[in-house]
């Protein structure tokens, strides 16, 4: 029932995959009858990242003086670490599309702010703004680009406007957002208002992709 740790170094070997257990008596003795060592479980945590590879063996392994006399137990589960899942993101520009509806007043005068959520986590809240431009207006088609890390495939974007201006009401048509490095768009529809006097008085909304 023992648990034994031991630390040692190697240069890089990536994803490990497999390992090999073996048994040999100490000092080269002769091996009198069988002997065998079971083995439950071996954790290899590599120690920079924090990446584990967990190998579930549940094995008897034989006693023997032969060095190449071992088991070979495959990779049963990967935990990836957070260090390591941020070294692998590379910052990418994604191109967001807004596209705003077609009826009286759907134009907004308040600042507007997007959320983007991938399988790699999320944005954070970015305002979409440019200079010399008025953005969000009746029936028009704004653009921005923003760097952010690779989000991965995205699951949702959330929309918001902060009610400020004179006419802060908005009608958002849909929203589109490219990723450059790849040429992927995502496209999220809405056709609802951010509007604290009509319809349902949100001002934010949480769009999925249209597939």
């Amino acid at each position: 029932g023992n648990v034994d740790r031991f630390d040692f170094s190697s240069k890089n070997l990536g994803d490990i995959a497999g390992i090999c257990l073996g048994h040999t008596p100490k000092d080269g003795k002769k091996v009198k009858g069988e002997v065998f060592w079971q083995v439950e479980e071996v954790v290899v945590t590599e120690r920079e990242l924090g990446n584990k590879y967990i190998f579930i063996c549940n094995g008897l392994i034989p006693l023997s003086p032969k060095r190449d006399d071992f088991l070979t137990f495959e990779c049963t589960k990967t935990i990836e670490s957070f260090a390591s899942k941020a070294r692998s993101l590379v910052p990418v520009k994604y191109e967001i599309i807004v596209i705003t509806g077609d009826e009286k007043g759907a134009g907004t005068d308040a600042n507007v702010f997007i959320t983007i959520y991938g399988v790699n986590g999320d944005s954070g809240r970015r305002q979409l703004r440019q200079k010399f431009r008025n953005l969000f207006e009746r029936e028009q088609t704004d653009r921005f680009l923003l760097e952010m890390l690779d989000m991965g495939e995205l699951q949702k974007v959330r929309m918001d406007q902060d009610n400020s201006g004179l006419s802060p009401g908005w009608l958002l048509n849909r929203v589109e957002v490219t990723n450059t490095a790849n040429g992927v768009t995502t496209i999220f529809l809405c056709g609802k208002w951010l509007d604290l006097e009509r319809a349902d008085k949100q001002i934010a909304r949480v769009l999925y992709p249209k597939y």
